[in-house]
């Protein structure tokens, strides 16, 4: 089942980056180009995406997406365009020599980007979504050309110190850690395992990942547009179990060695990518994005 609702979710945000990658061009130069993400979808979505390519079409059906899932198609947009700088400004501001991406989904992000330097690349993820992703992207006609080390894990029952290797965390790496698989269905345990993990990697290592703010565990009204409750998502077999109040989140990593750098939500993340468009935009806000860096 868990595998089921990665999937699921996987599809979904490859539909929304495959809209915005059906715009105009003039009109996705602040967001992003996957040209990927279109052959991951099931038939019925796959069919949406086409007509999201007829450009008065592609704006109806992202307004009626963003109406549908509460703004999420704005703030998945927004956030993929600014972890994707946030990536690229990281790498080459600090000499990173190794991009890890821990649970990137269906996103060809290695593929997709212009990194304009070498990299050691990797990605983690559960077996059986990295294996219908490699599926894919082995069957294109113009297959990706960049290689990537895929180490496959589930996070709910195997140790990472056993199954992924020990040469990621040799000293001669400067890397860069992306989890952009959100955090809030992990169990309180395994999301402890995982941030005992990265901070195991040298001095001046980054990391990028999203989280919840808790505060929508058990206030919804909180926040604008949140039209989905924990109690309902445990009826769809969904489940929020980690959140972190903004406040604590220093606390939090200086737990595990970390200094926070970064922290923002989506209602500033949207502005910054979608300027005054963005006023009109709600949903989502409970979501951040974090930077920290391993002292």
């Amino acid at each position: 089942m868990r595998l089921l609702l990665a999937s699921r979710s996987a599809a979904y945000l490859a539909l929304f980056r495959a809209i915005a990658s059906n715009r105009l061009p003039s009109q996705r130069r602040y967001l992003f180009n996957d040209p990927f993400a279109k052959y991951f979808l099931p038939p019925n979505l796959r069919m949406l995406a086409s007509l999201a390519a007829v450009p008065g079409l592609n704006y109806i059906i992202s307004k009626m997406l963003d109406s549908r899932f509460s703004g999420a198609l704005s703030s998945c947009l927004a956030r993929t365009r600014l972890i994707d700088v946030m990536i690229l400004e990281t790498i080459h501001n600090y000499g990173i020599n190794q991009l890890i991406l821990f649970g990137a989904g269906y996103d060809c992000r290695i593929h997709r980007l212009d990194f304009k330097t070498k990299l050691a690349f990797v990605e983690i993820d559960h077996p059986g979504l990295q294996e219908a992703k490699r599926n894919v992207l082995e069957h294109l006609k113009q297959k990706p050309t960049e290689f990537i080390d895929y180490i496959s894990v589930d996070f709910s029952n195997q140790q990472l110190e056993t199954t992924i290797p020990h040469h990621l965390l040799k000293h001669h790496y400067k890397t860069l850690l992306v989890w952009e698989g959100v955090t809030n269905s992990l169990t309180i345990p395994i999301a402890d395992k995982l941030f005992q993990y990265f901070s195991k990697f040298t001095s001046g290592t980054r990391i990028i990942f999203i989280y919840i703010d808790d505060k929508v565990l058990t206030h919804t009204q909180s926040f604008l547009g949140t039209a989905i409750s924990p109690k309902e998502l445990r009826q769809q077999q969904e489940f929020w179990n980690f959140g972190m109040a903004p406040s604590k989140m220093k606390q939090f990593l200086a737990g595990y060695n970390m200094d926070l750098l970064y922290d923002v939500d989506a209602d500033n993340y949207r502005h910054a990518c979608f300027g005054k468009s963005a006023d009109k935009m709600n949903g989502l806000e409970y979501y951040r994005v974090v930077m920290a860096v391993v002292k």
